[in-house]
């Protein structure tokens, strides 16, 4: 199945730079198994300091055991798991994004963590679509989530597999915020932080979503934003000095100061 047919509506074409960048368009994921990995993900961003290298993370998590596991195995599995879903590696820009983001505020972790989640793992995307349709107090069934998934992978998952990967979503979308409740998750609207918008604006505008567009890309809608208030949290960062931003209508000029890093290493991939 091409690449293509295998992302959410909306989610960018697949391409070189974006895959290099960190986004992925390819089957499978770490929901077949696996949550966000939330807790997991804050235990290792604590205990490895920014501006360490990709073998400071598998030493954490396989030699200093950061995560508490029982056993080897379980340790090499995490390990894999959590490169599935956000690379763990600052080398890899997407990655390097999350972590300059949560130094300036931990608190936005949810939120930076489900945006790299989301432009990680088709299993995860494909679960998008219930839950951005119910409406604030809707009860969102783990069993809609299991069938958007089957329609985006048909005949592709046993039903086990198609199950679990709905019940590993849900906790996920839990965790982000979306969903509140244990066994019966009803849906909860965003209060997206500066940050959190801060990091939607930069992948729209990685991805190819330029102009007024950009309030209009994928991430701000995951963060329950659509076009105007993504402009006016968008002013909002621009005032705490996340981001440089002027729109006056359809023409907006934008300008990440505090991630040019991440956006010189895309331009050398793209050039």
């Amino acid at each position: 199945m091409p690449a293509s047919n295998l992302s959410s509506p909306s989610f960018p074409a697949a391409s070189p730079a974006l895959e290099t960048f960190g986004l992925k368009f390819s089957s499978g994921g770490a929901h077949i198994s696996r949550t966000m990995m939330l807790a997991e993900l804050e235990a290792v961003l604590t205990a490895v300091p920014v501006g360490s290298g990709a073998l400071d993370y598998r030493e954490a998590i396989l030699d200093r055991n950061v995560l508490g596991k029982n056993t080897d195995s379980t340790r090499k599995e995490s390990l894999r798991r959590l490169r599935e879903l956000y690379a763990l590696d600052e080398a890899r820009p997407v990655f390097g994004l999350l972590r300059k983001l949560h130094a300036i505020d931990p608190d936005s972790l949810p939120l930076l963590a489900l945006q790299v989640a989301w432009a990680r793992d088709p299993l995860f995307r494909a679960t998008t679509q219930p839950v951005m349709d119910a409406a604030e107090g809707e009860r969102v069934e783990t069993a809609r989530l299991a069938q958007a998934f089957e329609a985006t992978f048909p005949n592709q998952y046993s039903d086990l597999s198609r199950n679990q990967t709905a019940r590993h979503a849900a906790s996920s979308w839990t965790q982000s915020g979306h969903l509140t409740g244990r066994a019966n998750k009803t849906r909860q609207r965003i209060k997206p932080t500066a940050v959190a918008v801060a990091m939607a604006l930069f992948l729209g505008d990685i991805a190819g979503y330029h102009g007024a567009a950009v309030f209009s890309n994928p991430w701000c809608a995951l963060l329950d934003l659509n076009a105007d208030r993504a402009r006016a949290l968008g002013q909002e960062a621009h005032r705490a000095g996340l981001l440089n931003l002027r729109a006056v209508g359809e023409v907006v000029e934008m300008s990440f100061p505090h991630l040019a890093a991440h956006i010189a290493k895309f331009h050398n991939q793209t050039s």
